[in-house]
């Protein structure tokens, strides 16, 4: 009596592996699920991305659902399914926004990957997978070709999104501050001034400055140079009192780049509403880099601070 050939089990591998990159996005929507659940709002300046504040817990209530429906092997499917249109309405959003689209993608990568190699049944879909009941042929170096030629098709595809970025890029932050706007934009229209809350320089003790040019105003000049800051000049082109300071950024190492920031200031009441903000384009690298590193949102994160700090030497010289 002939008994039925058993189905080759996943290798170890391939196990570890794939549970290691299904952990990754699943605690990714875990915490932003937790996150919303916690009415935790957005630093002020965030990127709008034109949700109601009341939706947020069923936002959050979605990502935590199908995180663990995607971390049980009986659900995965279903829970990967259900993640890719989240993850698909994510990117829409930030899209709309004219905001950095990448990492949902990178998440939605990451939840296949993950689930292709620790799932016998996903891999079951792929057009070169074999039979799981035939004669098990090419032992570890078919695996390893098989999980190349993917890798091969990841990286392929991940450069054909980077190439499919928007060349402009742009970035905004804005914050009041409890003074009038003239004390506000001195603060900006003197670079002598930058120094106690400018967020670039922090963390580098090599980096030093050179101010030239006009004293202040339209032609002053600020160069800084680092090791881990980089080099690059900044220029005011335009300087109108109490609304709105120009500056031409050009970026000399760690790449070379230029880019234009306006910091516009706006009485409200007896406060000051003001926006720092970046805009400029960027090549292949250029986006490359945005796309590995999050520039956008480092830059975003910068600004928070950079504005952050402003607003305590500011509010601090008035309660003097």
């Amino acid at each position: 009596m002939q008994t039925e050939p058993q189905a080759e089990p996943t290798p170890m591998w391939m196990v570890i592996l794939g549970w290691i990159l299904t952990l990754l996005p699943a605690l990714a929507l875990i915490a932003s699920g937790t996150v919303k659940f916690m009415g935790v709002k957005p630093p002020e300046g965030a990127p709008n991305v034109g949700w109601a504040e009341s939706a947020f817990f069923g936002l959050g209530l979605v990502e935590v659902g199908c995180a663990v429906l995607y971390l049980f092997p009986r659900t995965a499917l279903l829970g990967a399914i259900l993640v890719t249109g989240y993850l698909g309405g994510a990117v829409a959003t930030h899209v709309r926004i004219g905001d950095q689209f990448s990492p949902p993608i990178v998440i939605g990568v990451l939840v296949w990957f993950g689930l292709l190699l620790r799932d016998d049944r996903v891999r079951g879909l792929l057009p070169w997978r074999r039979p799981s009941l035939a004669t098990p042929t090419g032992g570890f170096l078919a695996a390893f070709g098989k999980v190349l030629l993917t890798l091969i098709v990841l990286i392929a595809l991940i450069g054909g999104l980077i190439a499919a970025l928007p060349t402009d890029f742009s970035v905004e932050r804005s914050t009041t501050i409890d003074a009038p706007p003239s004390e506000v934009f001195a603060q900006v229209n003197d670079f002598h001034k930058w120094a106690p809350w400018n967020p670039w320089l922090k963390g580098d003790d090599t980096a030093k400055v050179t101010i030239e040019g006009a004293p202040s105003g339209k032609g002053a000049v600020y160069k800084w140079a680092g090791e881990k800051v980089g080099e690059g000049t900044m220029t005011i082109l335009e300087s109108r009192p109490n609304e709105l300071i120009r500056i031409k950024l050009e970026f000399a190492k760690p790449m070379e780049g230029i880019a234009q920031t306006d910091f516009v200031f706006k009485a409200k009441d007896d406060k000051t509403a003001v926006t720092w903000s970046m805009k400029g384009t960027n090549n292949y690298v250029g986006k490359a880099f945005a796309f590995a590193l999050g520039i956008e949102k480092m830059i975003g994160e910068k600004y928070e601070d950079g504005l952050k700090n402003m607003k305590t030497v500011v509010e601090a010289k008035k309660q003097k």
